[in-house]
């Protein structure tokens, strides 16, 4: 090993030479550049080939400097180890091949970025952010990156002769004229403008994420009194289907960057990757200070190339579809929807033998998608094990899917495989997109907002809301910031209940991340009928230990610790280079607040003096926080600034959509008429193991005189008529 250490030398300071994505761009003085002069900005729309391909050239030689760097971190054994909280952080944010591979002209794309600030931005003394306002105006066409990027984002002719009949398993071709609007493994959408430390890329140095995690976070229990689990678990199921962030790893390899050491102390500079951006915790940390951990994984997101293939900040990654379209069922490539297939009778693989009580297939390498174990199952989406109930919901629609194919293959002896999986599997997405706008929508916004915003489904007819010209691609901030609300709403046991709706037991939810596999073929049941009975938890700054102290972490040796989701979704925020609170609040036309005794219009005085204690701007405040800790509005589980961002997502995702399943020509009227009479309660009825009774409304829990449990057999629980869809 001696022999090596000269060349490792070397190359970590090759490595120090290039721009880091993490650090700062400064003058030669060494002070910040200040002021803005508009003759190097309009220099910048005037650049040529030469110098744009010069940058582009650039980008291209720090890449590669960065794998050779890599191969000493690989030669180290610098990488996540299985069985480890880190691991299991890596199952939920695991990049593809297809998301690592379009994440290498993003890379060199920020590099060429940096360049290009560097060159012609800080000379004239031109503030970092206005650069790259301006730098995101400046055209990639004529780069040798430019000519590809357009070629796949801008080609008015590539779904030119495709059978589009149906959703393809990517998204592509969902919008004829935009074929890549939608696709899987394409940026997410900016509603502001991104705000980097250096305007291009870094994260802006704020209050420690762990130390407001544990300011901020209390974990009582402030249980919703009418609500179930299975908002929770919705709530999650949908976020896998339109939006799933990949974390960087190496650029050769696609293997695994880890910033902390096994026991959880920082790496040395020479074995850390640029991608790293970990989380300090502090030495008085009342959990993790008596286990010595210093340091929580933490890597930076996969970059994207920016959509109308432009120089510019550091966008994100969605290795999902950004369409509603059942996507964490079905997989987002035709290769991956066709490695879960059955290929007969238009059905899903599943394991056993048994075709009724059938659960999915279970992977030949657990660890790629278990912490432990040999038992975990594949789909759609890889995070179909992470938590036992979301593995039941899994369970249950690839047996909805199946269900309905066996039933249309006996109706259509004529259909081929082809024909029944894709019937089926519209089914299947109608059903999930009714339930959420229909079911979990007024549930958690109330039916008063959702009528006022036209979110509100037909009861007949078709709908004329498809627009064209409306980009379905999913929010930064939705994804980031206000889907992880579902973190809060999660309980630290699950209630095994009876059928007489008595809980006889419970699982513990930090023995179970990532292990579902014994718990479910043992309990299907009983967690199904906990979903629909355990009260969710309120969507708050209240959460369970389990999951800021115990993410991920080993059952063998709890003593070890996890992770901590709050820590993780605040710098994953930042990482995104999400705007502050106040700044979303203007965005949504809310109040103005520009002092923390303004937030008392919208939070209580106790917030409010945490938030003051920890930062020192109201602007500083990061989006997730203000946002949790608002008050939630009346007959809704959120408050204002979130229903404005679920708002405008769910608008779009409905309105770009042109397979959505109440447009013309998607089914004929008897077939849409089933397709409203869809419920999750006869989701859950039809495809438990032994479930012979339901509430009608199984987001809002049974009462005696309302929303009162029934038999599964009840037309209270109406079945869709599949009779209509004979051939």
């Amino acid at each position: 090993m001696s022999s090596l250490i000269p060349h490792v030398s070397v190359l970590v300071c090759l490595a120090a030479t290039f721009v880091s994505s993490n650090s700062k761009v400064y003058l030669a003085s060494g002070k910040e550049p200040y002021g803005e002069a508009s003759s190097s900005t309009n220099y910048l729309s005037k650049l040529g080939t030469k110098d744009l391909e010069a940058a582009v050239q650039y980008g291209v030689t720090q890449i590669s400097m960065l794998a050779r760097y890599e191969n000493t971190l690989s030669y180290a054994d610098v990488n996540v180890k299985d069985g480890t909280p880190a691991h299991g952080q890596l199952i939920d944010s695991k990049p593809t091949v297809a998301g690592h591979q379009a994440s290498r002209d993003a890379e060199i794309i920020l590099k060429a970025s940096q360049y290009l600030v560097n060159k012609y931005c800080l000379r004239f003394g031109v503030r970092q952010a206005q650069c790259a306002r301006e730098l995101a105006k400046v055209k990639l066409d004529q780069t040798s990156l430019g000519k590809t990027c357009v070629a796949v984002n801008q080609n008015p002719h590539a779904c030119d002769g495709q059978n589009t009949k149906y959703r393809s398993a990517d998204g592509s071709c969902n919008n004829l004229k935009h074929s890549t609007w939608g696709k899987s493994n394409t940026a997410y959408k900016r509603l502001l403008f991104p705000d980097y430390g250096d305007g291009l890329s870094s994260i802006k140095e704020l209050p420690n994420p762990r130390v407001l995690s544990n300011n901020f976070v209390d974990d009582g229990n402030s249980p919703e009194n009418f609500k179930t689990l299975a908002m929770a678990l919705w709530t999650i199921f949908v976020g896998h289907d339109l939006s799933h962030t990949a974390v960087t790893s190496m650029l050769k390899t696609n293997k695994s960057v880890d910033c902390c050491s096994e026991n959880g102390v920082k790496l040395a500079p020479r074995h850390t990757h640029p991608s790293c951006a970990p989380i300090s915790i502090p030495a008085d940390d009342p959990f993790f200070s008596s286990k010595h951990r210093t340091c929580m994984n933490y890597v930076r997101s996969v970059p994207a190339v920016r959509p109308d293939c432009t120089f510019g900040p550091r966008e994100q990654l969605n290795q999902a579809t950004h369409y509603m379209d059942a996507s964490m069922i079905y997989g987002t490539s035709a290769k991956q929807s066709m490695a879960l297939r059955q290929k007969s009778g238009g059905r899903m693989l599943i394991s056993g033998d048994d075709q009724i009580s059938s659960y999915m297939p279970l992977h030949v390498n657990a660890s790629g998608l278990c912490q432990s174990g040999d038992k975990c199952y594949v789909a759609g989406d890889a995070r179909v094990n992470a938590h036992p109930h979301l593995t039941v919901m899994h369970t249950l629609w690839m047996r909805e899917h199946n269900r309905i194919a066996d039933r249309l293959a006996q109706m259509n002896p004529r259909w081929d495989d082809e024909r029944v999986y894709q019937e089926a599997r519209k089914i299947v997405t109608a059903s999930i997109q009714h339930i959420t706008y229909n079911e979990w929508l007024p549930a958690l916004m109330g039916n008063k907002f959702v009528k006022k915003n036209g979110l509100e489904l037909l009861t007949s007819g078709y709908s004329t809301f498809y627009d064209p010209d409306a980009n379905p691609s999913v929010s930064n901030s939705f994804a980031t910031a206000v889907l992880p609300f579902a973190n809060s709403m999660i309980n630290d046991n699950l209630g095994l209940y009876v059928e007489n709706r008595t809980a006889n037991s419970s699982v513990s939810l930090k023995d179970h991340f990532n292990r579902p596999a014994d718990v479910q073929i043992n309990y299907l049941d009983e967690l199904i009928r906990g979903l629909t009975m355990q009260n969710a938890e309120k969507i708050d700054m209240k959460y369970t230990k389990t999951m800021t102290n115990y993410l991920f972490s080993d059952p063998d040796n709890h003593e070890l610790g996890g992770m901590d989701v709050v820590s993780l979704d605040i710098q994953r925020g930042r990482d995104h280079g999400l705007p502050s609170y106040t700044q979303f609040r203007k965005y949504c036309g809310l109040e103005d607040l520009n002092s923390f005794d303004e937030f008392l219009q919208v939070m209580v005085k106790e917030s409010i003096n945490k938030l003051l204690k920890q930062y020192k701007s109201v602007d500083d405040v990061d989006l997730i926080i203000g946002a949790l800790f608002e008050k939630s509005e009346p007959d809704s589980m959120v408050g204002p600034t979130m229903k404005c961002i679920i708002r405008e997502q769910l608008t779009r995702t409905r309105q770009a959509d042109r397979f959505f399943y109440d447009l013309p020509g998607v089914f004929n009227k008897q077939q849409l008429a089933e397709i409203r009479r869809v419920t999750l309660a006869r989701v859950f009825c039809d495809n438990s193991n032994n479930v012979m009774s339901m509430q009608q409304r199984v987001f809002y829990k049974p009462m005696p005189t309302a929303n009162e449990l029934i038999t599964c057999k009840s037309p209270l629980i109406p079945k869709i008529n599949l009779k209509y869809w004979l051939d």
